[in-house]
């Protein structure tokens, strides 16, 4: 508890590793009426009371992160002694194995405080009420060198146990000319979380009035981290990853690098950036002008290893300002590729069991690996391989990052053993991508070339193989050639921006060739955006499709900042050279933004028909609900939607609007109502209950809640905390509350002046509420079995006083104000009074 009489010292505060100097104060500059006050307990430069604070941490200057913290009273009667355990070493980037022995065997010993100077030589903390700092100062040496966004896995946290069903839901009545048509689906995520271990199902179930309802699985498995391999075991129904071969759904067991656990600027790629400083130096990293990075280096060589991936990249521009004032700068080609890693990182995947496929009557058995590693800064290799019982493949590849883009390249090998002999043949793949960012430009092609017309991929062989089974004739399905994708984005700066995407693909037994390309162009226009794009496509020897869209969307000058409403319309041209117009009204409503709403209005060329359809949504504590009604030209049409999430967890069971893979309950005894900070109409519930979604896996999270709109009576004694959650996890936040009446009292005595300014008060348990402000006004917060409150303003005769507490009880909504009058007791009953209400607790 933060005693509120120190706001008379706002610089006081608990220091380990140094003694404050004895000071004396000049009670001239208190209030005439307060200078009787004893300040002698801030004399030592002592004022922070034991007990438990919330405080940022900051480590040698940097701040950290926001901890509850314990400070207990020394032995010997020193300084307080601010507590440290392995999990803050931990948070603080120590390098326990640097400890000394002692240090090791104290921290193993279980003891709930230690002194941190007492672990690590010259190290500090300090503590400043004022500001709610502890200020730690540690040895450079004592320290882990980190990459930026660590997070220990001593304190990834695996939740506890708990159960989730996430949902979708929508219904559908459709009246027509012809007759109803009904229809309904309900989409599934069960999860049900046991030590370490996190088991999921997801499934889906759709229901038609004619022909009744079908339920379907996605998939069933249990998941488990393996932290020391930094993967994840998967063991049932699920898909492997396509990174290195297509995505295959699978029944077996899997074991793959899950690159979450890496720090965040650790994941993807992006170069390693080494150089030499000539003295103590400032190195600044940027990216078309923007700063990304910046650190300090002591002369010699320098290494930077752990920037942010920044997608497809861009060159760096490295500046070493020295110290004498000189510059040096370089650059460092920055490309990026899917299979691009950083060097010396690695990645890995282990797949076992049989197919999944929908399409085929048998099934395969599976065995698939695939490893990658990153090289240097130019060069990351990559393989894998691919078997079944009539299958094998092996893949090998390499990818570049140069100054001119980023470039990967593979070679797979395949054969397939059918009844009529064996098919074998090559196929060759090449990706090319690179984002010139002084000219706004973004390009990306692949390109697959099969060498043979007896090449097959696992999916397609699959495929073949069970057709053959089945005595079908596997001469008719296709099998690909050549394929080719393009992808291309230009800014024009203040003319807009163009972009262009294209695939094309052909094959060895079938006439023709797939197309499908498009090409759009966008400008805003102060607060007017609009934009044109052209579709063009064909499957084999078919017809070429053509559509030509033109959109506009501008906001209407009426409604909150906040709650605009935006105008959009639509005008498509079709391949029928038919028109299509649209308009649409959309917006939001509510402080939280918690109503979404759309009305749309449209004429169809090619019937002549018009239609319309007003959509709603809202977002409340427990689900997300919509509707829609259509209608047009010969039908009538009514949708209902709704979708969240039920937790079952040891507090309860708590409902959301929102679904999430990894989640938080929040729990504040009897702080209904208090809202979810970040999430429109997330409240806590009337168990203090709220689930909290996405939150971030192996990073640190500050998950925070606002008070607005709890009981006057519940305070919360904290409003945020951090927590970095295992994937999947649901973890379990726990804020701490009191509940009392809260009262603001004008105190006078009984000859009608006002108590003086910083007396103490304590209620009739003896535990300190609060110091009395200026002209006698107090501010408390009691128990509802309270009877009076003890005022102090020193220990002589005359200087205390007992408040009866008024009659009635605050209604949590409007906080009550009482005029009081404190009668003067007697130093020695006054003593009686506290030790007797200490004696009762």
């Amino acid at each position: 508890m933060i005693v509120k009489a120190l706001a008379l010292l706002p610089g006081a505060m608990v220091a380990q590793g140094a003694w404050a100097e004895d000071v004396q104060f000049n009670d001239a500059f208190l209030p005439e009426d307060s200078r009787s006050l004893d300040l002698t307990q801030y004399e030592k430069g002592n004022p922070v009371l034991p007990g438990e604070y919330r405080a940022d941490m900051a480590i040698n200057g940097k701040l950290v992160t926001r901890q509850d913290i314990r400070i207990n009273a020394a032995e010997d009667g020193s300084d307080p002694v601010v507590c440290f355990n392995p999990s803050m070493l931990e948070l603080l980037g120590v390098d326990m194995h640097k400890l000394s022995p002692e240090a090791m065997a104290s921290l193993e010993s279980g003891a709930p405080c230690l002194d941190i100077g007492q672990l690590i030589d010259s190290a500090t903390a300090s503590f400043s009420p004022s500001t709610q700092l502890l200020d730690i100062s540690i040895p450079q040496i004592a320290l882990r060198r980190d990459a930026r966004g660590y997070v220990s896995p001593e304190l990834w946290d695996r939740g506890v146990t708990a159960g989730t069903l996430s949902y979708t839901f929508n219904g559908n009545h459709n009246r027509t000319d012809f007759g109803n048509y009904d229809s309904a689906y309900l989409g599934l995520n069960a999860g049900l979380n046991l030590g370490d271990w996190r088991l999921r199902h997801n499934g889906s179930m759709s229901w038609q009035k004619e022909t009744g309802q079908d339920y379907q699985t996605l998939n069933t498995y249990a998941q488990r981290d393996v932290t020391s391999l930094r993967s994840q075991l998967t063991v049932g129904e699920s898909n492997t990853s396509g990174e290195i071969f297509d995505t295959l759904a699978y029944r077996g067991v899997q074991l793959g690098t899950d690159d979450r656990m890496l720090p965040e600027s650790q994941r993807g790629y992006a170069p390693v950036i080494r150089g030499i400083a000539r003295t103590g130096a400032r190195v600044a990293v940027r990216q078309a002008g923007n700063l990304l990075y910046e650190t300090t280096v002591a002369p010699g060589a320098f290494v930077i290893d752990d920037l942010y991936s920044t997608g497809y990249g861009g060159d760096l521009d490295v500046t070493v300002y020295e110290a004498d004032g000189s510059e040096q700068r370089f650059i460092v080609p920055y490309a990026a590729a899917a299979q691009l890693l950083r060097p010396g990182t690695s990645r890995y995947s282990l797949t076992a069991g049989e197919t999944r496929n929908n399409f085929t009557s048998n099934q395969a058995r599976l065995v698939q690996g695939t490893y990658q590693l990153g090289l240097s800064n130019i060069f990351t290799g990559y393989t894998g391989a691919q078997g079944s019982d009539d299958y094998r493949s092996l893949l090998g590849g390499l990818a570049f990052s140069t100054p001119i883009g980023a470039v990967s390249i593979d070679v797979t090998q395949a054969q397939t053993q059918f009844k009529s002999g064996q098919d074998s043949g090559q196929s060759v793949r090449m990706s090319y991508s690179k984002n010139i960012i002084s000219t706004g430009s973004n390009f990306a092609v692949a390109a697959t070339r099969f060498s043979t017309e007896k090449y097959l991929d696992f999916s397609n062989a699959t495929l073949l193989l069970d057709a053959e089974r089945n005595g079908i004739d596997t001469s008719f399905y296709a099998r690909p050639r050549s394929r080719l994708s393009l992808t291309a984005n230009q800014s024009l700066g203040p003319w807009g921006q163009v972009a262009f995407s294209g695939f094309s693909q052909d094959y060895w037994n079938q006439p023709g060739r797939d197309v499908q390309y498009q090409f759009s162009y966008n400008k805003q226009v102060g607060r007017v955006s609009y934009g044109v794009s052209a579709n063009r496509s064909r499957v084999g020897l078919g017809e070429m499709d053509n559509s030509l869209l033109f959109t506009m969307s501008m906001p209407l000058e009426f409604g909150s900042s906040t709650n605009q409403p935006q105008l959009s319309t639509r005008l498509l041209r079709d391949t029928n050279s038919q028109y299509s117009e649209q308009a649409t009204l959309s917006g939001t409503a509510g402080e939280d933004r918690q109503y979404s709403y759309s009305l749309t209005g449209g004429h169809e060329g090619a019937t002549g028909s018009n239609s319309t359809s007003v959509n709603g949504q809202y977002t409340g504590s427990k689900a997300l609900v919509g509707a829609t009604v259509s209608r047009g030209e010969g039908y009538d049409s009514l949708s209902l939607n709704a979708s969240g999430s039920v937790v079952a967890h040891p507090n309860g069971v708590t409902f959301t609007p929102y679904r999430g893979e990894t989640l938080a309950v929040v729990t504040a005894e009897g702080a209904e109502g208090a809202k979810v900070v970040g999430f429109p109409g997330l409240k806590l519930d009337g168990r203090g209950n709220a689930v909290v979604p996405y939150l971030r896996p192996y990073e640190l999270n500050e998950v925070a809640i606002d008070p607005l709109g709890t009981s006057l009576n519940i305070e919360l004694n904290e409003t945020s905390q951090q927590v970095a959650p295992r994937a999947g996890a649901v973890v379990a936040l726990k804020y701490g509350t009191r509940n009392g009446q809260a009262l603001l009292l004008n105190v006078t005595l009984g000859d009608g002046s006002p108590l003086p300014f910083g007396a103490s008060v304590m209620d009739d348990r003896g535990v300190s509420v609060g110091v009395v402000a200026q002209g006698g006004q107090l501010y408390a917060r009691v128990k509802e079995d309270a009877r009076r409150l003890l005022i102090n303003w020193g220990n002589q005769a005359g200087q205390q006083c007992a408040l009866p507490l008024p009659p009635g009880t605050n209604d949590g909504k409007q906080l009550r104000q009482v005029d009081a009058v404190c009668a003067v007791v007697q130093s020695d009953n006054r003593v009686a009074s506290v030790n007797s209400a200490q004696e009762k607790r």
